[in-house]
């Protein structure tokens, strides 16, 4: 061999070792920093869905941070129009129907939450989206929306306790 190839091979092999530290050293790095989630799936939920969900999202900046609600939040969703709506909490997937729709949502946190709601195509009947909550015994509408007439994708806050 020549002196070239053998500060090549030393150099490969010089790599070789050195890799398995360096992903050992990633591996624990990357588990210090997103910690397996506490909850389980819901009912009717997959675990891959429940991973799917807590996975980052292109739409991260918008995720609030803090403590969950107290409160329990519940989606009313309404669509007389039969057109597909997608619905995101915080940036996390809630879901998409084209028909009505009572879900709770898990994903409120204390103070204020982004509600997006995507309208595939223009309804030409009711479509509302309600978030609901109990307080002192009592239901309470939080936030109540109409997209009757409306196309596209619609932001919206709401502030929880």
């Amino acid at each position: 061999m020549t002196l070239s190839k053998i500060a090549v091979f030393s150099i490969l092999v010089a790599l070789l070792v050195a890799l398995p530290a360096c992903s050992k050293q990633k591996k624990a790095s990357s588990e210090q920093q997103n910690p397996p989630a506490a909850s389980t799936p819901g009912e009717g939920q997959s675990a891959t869905t429940s991973t799917q969900q807590r996975s980052a999202s292109p739409n991260a900046a918008q995720q609030p941070n803090g403590p969950r609600a107290t409160d329990k939040y519940v989606l009313d969703l309404t669509n007389y129009a039969k057109v597909p709506v997608t619905v995101k909490v915080n940036g996390q997937w809630v879901g998409q129907w084209d028909n009505h729709a009572n879900v709770p949502l898990d994903m409120v946190v204390k103070g204020e939450n982004q509600l997006t709601v995507d309208l595939a195509s223009q309804p030409q009947n009711t479509v509302t989206v309600n978030i609901n909550t109990t307080r002192d015994g009592q239901g309470v509408t939080i936030l109540s929306l109409n997209f009757q007439g409306q196309s596209g994708t619609h932001t919206s806050t709401f502030v929880a306790r």
